[in-house]
């Protein structure tokens, strides 16, 4: 899921979430009208396993901070999003092995 901090970052956002279709990774933003906290304790509640946060200095830098589900403080990373596929698509593959075996 990819968290706005604010509305301002609606805009990157949708590039992000663009990218990340192109990368063929399923995603949501999250663009309610609630606190960052708000947002991620409820991603953390429905057992989102990435969590996407997106503000001034990603848009900046042409990043995204992730928080992966189950990780407090500062387990936040700053990647782009081609760093971002690689990390899901060997995530995938560690699931996939375990299947197989």
């Amino acid at each position: 899921i990819i968290l706005c901090l604010s509305e301002k970052y609606e805009i990157y956002a949708k590039k992000v979430l663009n990218l990340l279709e192109n990368h063929e990774i399923r995603a949501l933003i999250d663009n309610r009208n609630e606190s960052i906290g708000r947002k991620i304790r409820d991603a953390e509640m429905q057992k989102t396993p990435f969590m996407l946060i997106v503000g001034e200095e990603e848009e900046k830098n042409g990043t995204i901070s992730i928080r992966r589900q189950g990780q407090e403080g500062n387990g936040n990373m700053s990647v782009t999003i081609e760093e971002f596929a690689a990390i899901v698509n060997e995530e995938i593959g560690k699931t996939l092995k375990t299947f197989t075996v």
